[in-house]
């Protein structure tokens, strides 16, 4: 009789305990909704990476369409990371005859933005908005 009361306890504390965690109003992740421009047109189609500063926390990405993204991150200090693939041409996938084209892709915004990016951002729970305005020159 006292195992099987001991079970309960424990049962009933394990449940108290899960849902207690997970009606906690500070969940350690936002959302974060913004706009990507490239000299002040909406990029098309990209992609874009929220890399923990601290190296503690998951990293986050979103797919970027018609300039807009949306994507939950955990809160803290960011780097941001943003790129936006561009087919430049097409060649055979190997030498022989009846080979498959693939694509040639660049990456069509500078090294500033996704390789040795400059951009960061400092997540707080909730949501919030950030807008990139990013310039193809220098």
């Amino acid at each position: 009789m006292r195992t099987n009361l001991r079970k309960f306890r424990l049962i009933a504390f394990c449940a108290v305990t899960i849902a207690a965690a997970g009606c906690s109003s500070d969940s350690g992740k936002g959302t974060v909704s913004g706009t990507v421009t490239l000299d002040g047109q909406p990029l098309k189609n990209g992609l874009i990476h929220f890399v923990p500063v601290d190296g503690q926390t998951p990293t986050a990405e979103a797919i970027i369409a018609d300039g807009e993204f949306s994507a939950e991150v955990t809160v803290g200090e960011k780097q941001v990371s943003i790129s936006a693939p561009k087919v430049v041409g097409k060649r055979q996938a190997y030498q022989s005859p009846g080979s498959p084209s693939i694509d040639i892709i660049e990456e069509l915004l500078p090294a500033r933005y996704n390789v040795a990016s400059e951009l960061t951002l400092l997540v707080k729970s909730g949501r919030q908005e950030a807008p990139f305005d990013l310039k193809s020159g220098r």
